[in-house]
């Protein structure tokens, strides 16, 4: 979906600029004016993509980094399970009780 967000910015800021370049009756200030600020909003969302794709390096690092001690964790608790046994599904039951008649 970034991508696709990426895409249809780039083919916006490409239709102003082309559309800048065919036009005759704008200042050549104006002209200058579109063009660097294209220019400039190309650089932010070339530091934004950059910046997003860090932080999800950096999710995947981290996400792998916990999964080693996390399977560690789970070996664990399968080996107590193992010698200690599983607890029973089973209610202990009571002795009868005398009453009084």
């Amino acid at each position: 979906m970034a991508v696709d967000v990426c895409e249809w910015i780039e083919n916006a800021l490409n239709t102003t600029v082309s559309t800048t370049e065919r036009s005759g009756n704008m200042k050549k200030e104006l002209n200058q004016t579109i063009f660097e600020t294209a220019s400039t909003l190309r650089n932010l969302i070339a530091k934004l993509t950059d910046s997003r794709d860090r932080k999800s390096s950096a999710t995947s690092e981290l996400e792998a980094r916990v999964s080693k001690p996390k399977l560690e964790l789970d070996a664990c608790r399968g080996r107590t399970t193992e010698v200690h046994g599983a607890p029973s599904r089973t209610r202990g039951h009571e002795p009868a009780r005398m009453t009084e008649k």
